[in-house]
């Protein structure tokens, strides 16, 4: 060991170092204010007090003296501050980050095991998609075609089936209304209900989800969840399909990319 001998030469700062089995007290500068004393740095770290490895001598305050040790960086620890012993010379104050580190593992665990639940309570498994479900919506109010009531069998085969969709290269909306007229089709040999979902691409937005929509129906007026201002705007048509039956099982889902003139 050293016998070097470290005078404080300052005791401005907001921070207080104690060693309790010392029985050591100063005052530190910390690392906030270190950086308005030397915006550009130019200070330097001649030793630390608190944690180290390599003991080199003393620091001296106030007639009490605390072990220096040379300047390392010890597992979980952290520099709060600094001491100074001379023009432009310092010693670090190190303290333990253990308990710091702790918590910051638990808090992590806590996130994983969270979003595990999430994943597991949320995204459906490959089985779940076969099963029969709840049904999830009713006929879309504003699904039209003549007077006739709509026949839904029981059971409907869709093993195999093709299902149709119509092209939107773009979508001529009203702007500062949430009442649009916009025709969309579910072709009539589909085996399945269609749910139209307006996206808006930029932002995420849904601007307008419909209930189901039989084969050989339409919808040609709807009201959105918001009215748009007057512009283009990229969007996507996501067309969610279910069985034509009482089962209404989950099918395949298409994106429909296109833009929406608002005017």
């Amino acid at each position: 060991m050293s016998d070097l001998r470290f005078i404080q030469s300052s005791f401005t700062g907001d921070g207080v170092f104690r060693d309790k089995k010392a029985d050591f007290a100063t005052t530190y500068i910390l690392k906030k204010q270190m950086k308005s004393l030397y915006p550009a740095g130019g200070y330097t770290v001649v030793g630390q007090v608190g944690k180290g490895d390599e003991e080199i001598g003393v620091l001296v305050s106030n007639e009490q003296e605390e072990k220096v040790y040379k300047p390392s960086k010890p597992a979980f620890s952290c520099v709060k501050g600094y001491i100074e012993v001379g023009d432009g010379k310092y010693l670090a104050v190190v303290k333990s980050a253990l308990l710091m580190w702790l918590l910051y593992l638990l808090i992590a665990a806590a996130v994983i095991v969270g979003l595990a639940l999430l994943i597991k309570n949320f995204v459906p498994s490959k089985d779940d998609e076969q099963t029969t479900t709840n049904p999830i919506g009713v006929i879309d109010p504003n699904a039209v075609l003549g007077n006739g009531e709509i026949s839904v069998p029981v059971k409907t085969d869709t093993k195999g089936a093709q299902i149709k969709i119509n092209g939107i290269p773009e979508m001529k909306l009203k702007a500062g209304t949430k009442e649009q007229s916009f025709v969309f089709s579910n072709p009539e040999e589909n085996p399945c209900y269609f749910v139209i979902e307006i996206e808006l691409a930029d932002t995420g937005e849904i601007i307008y989800t419909s209930n189901l929509l039989p084969p050989g129906y339409s919808i040609s007026a709807f009201t959105m969840n918001k009215a748009l201002e007057a512009g283009t705007y990229n969007a996507i048509v996501h067309v969610k399909t279910f069985s034509f039956d009482s089962e209404q099982r989950k099918l395949n889902n298409m994106d429909i990319k296109t833009t929406i003139i608002a005017s």
